[in-house]
């Protein structure tokens, strides 16, 4: 895993003490969806608009990612020519500079201590290589340790099928959470945990039916789960789960973020504040980023 910082406030050391939140591949891609509602509603719409790229702390490279580029995910909304694409900021330092529109790739690392102090968002858009789940977990988990974050918090998703007993019909959602508890043993063996800081907002344990044997435990988000409990015992990780059906996910994405960030206590009362007051919004306020604009027919895209 390397590892290639923007600016200073992207340097590891600046990590320490902070939570992560990180999306798992998984079925309706409702964690990353929900880091996109997350990066852009806490960090982007609170920075100075059209100052593409600022949210970004730095990007990760790793073989069994597949590789993707795109256009700015958090691009202002409007576009308009050249000149005016290009917003003036305030760079770590004070002074002030003109950012370009920037690449999306598949690895990256979001934040602003200014705007969303004590959290940092990894949006992970290309898809890991058949059968190296359990080794880019792996060396996620062992970056996670050298950046010193204090708390991991896994965004991820699973089929309504999931649930062999599970009386709840396909297509309603619901949210349960997961934690393990590993007691360091030869075998790597996990027991599945209840976090009281999960229940006090409703959202109760997974059933533990809906966890994969240990032969499959190598699948999303159980791998990440695993790695991070094992390579740093003491670090507080968890994983929020959406059980829903395909299709069009925003909504869950939209419930998954407020899911986690009253479980994180963020603030989100900053509405007053947002620079970017004209995206569209979802339930409870978040924001759709730009790259969702074109997606389910919402609108067609754009000749450049």
């Amino acid at each position: 895993m390397e590892y290639f910082p923007s600016h200073a406030g992207g340097d590891r050391a600046a990590f320490k003490g902070k939570t992560l939140v990180v999306p798992a591949v998984g079925h309706g891609n409702v964690g990353q969806l929900a880091v996109d509602l997350m990066i852009q509603t806490l960090v982007v719409d609170r920075l100075a608009p059209g100052a593409s790229g600022a949210s970004r702390l730095g990007c990760l490279d790793h073989p069994s990612v597949m590789p993707c580029v795109g256009t700015d995910a958090f691009a202002p909304i409007g576009g308009g020519d050249v000149g005016q694409r290009r917003a003036r900021a305030t760079d770590e330092g004070g002074s002030q500079s003109f950012q370009k529109k920037v690449l999306a790739t598949a690895l990256e690392l979001h934040g602003d201590e200014r705007v969303c102090p004590g959290a940092v968002f990894l949006q992970l858009r290309g898809d890991v290589s058949v059968g190296a789940s359990k080794k880019f977990a792996n060396d996620l988990a062992s970056f996670i340790e050298s950046c010193a974050f204090a708390e991991v918090v896994i965004a991820a998703s699973l089929p309504s099928t999931a649930q062999g007993a599970a009386a709840e019909t396909v297509g309603d959602t619901r949210f349960r959470h997961a934690r393990f508890f590993s007691d360091g043993d030869a075998k790597e063996t996990f027991e599945l945990v209840t976090d009281d800081r999960w229940s006090r907002v409703d959202v109760p344990p997974i059933e533990p039916d809906s966890i994969p044997s240990h032969k499959t435990s190598s699948l999303p988000p159980w791998s990440l789960l695993r790695a991070v409990t094992r390579v740093s015992p003491n670090l507080d990780a968890s994983c929020l789960v959406a059980v829903c059906s395909e299709g069009d996910n925003s909504d869950d994405a939209a419930r998954a973020a407020s899911a986690l960030v009253r479980f994180l206590g963020i603030s989100t009362a900053e509405d007053e504040d947002a620079l970017q007051p004209e995206r569209p919004k979802l339930r409870d306020g978040w924001s759709v980023p730009s790259s969702w604009l074109g997606a389910y027919g919402r609108r067609a895209a754009e000749s450049r």
